[in-house]
């Protein structure tokens, strides 16, 4: 009976102090930003490749569009901008890199619009006086 009584103290010795060591460690707020940047990272770089194939298609489809409207009248290239669909998310970071890189692709298609169309006003034949 004192054998049994020896060994359930023993056993009861290793499961109390496994049980108090064993636990799981804690999270730094280090490794919670990690873990947050390392996200928005991944957000970022993905948004990056679909942000330029869509503005290297509007500025194929969309600029020629553009230019017609701006020679037209020139109030009408703001109904192109003027569409409201802004970026929005709970990561801050990502959402202002994101909303960096369309104002970027904006004022790409901005200049390719008033390249164009300068090039073609001057473009028109000029008669020469004789």
């Amino acid at each position: 009976m004192l054998k049994r009584t020896i060994k359930f103290m023993i056993y009861c010795i290793i499961i109390l102090f496994s049980g108090c060591m064993g636990g799981t460690p804690e999270i730094t707020p280090f490794e919670i930003q990690h873990f947050n940047d390392s996200i928005s990272e991944a957000r970022i770089d993905s948004a990056y490749p679909s942000i330029r194939s869509n503005c290297d298609s509007l500025m194929v489809y969309l600029v020629p569009r553009m230019v017609d409207s701006f020679l037209k009248d020139s109030v009408l290239l703001l109904t192109f901008f003027d569409t409201g669909n802004l970026y929005r998310s709970l990561d801050k970071k990502a959402e202002k890199i994101v909303r960096q890189l369309e104002a970027d692709c904006e004022t790409s298609l901005l200049k390719e619009t008033y390249r164009r169309a300068r090039l073609r006003q001057k473009l028109k034949p000029v008669q020469h006086k004789r």
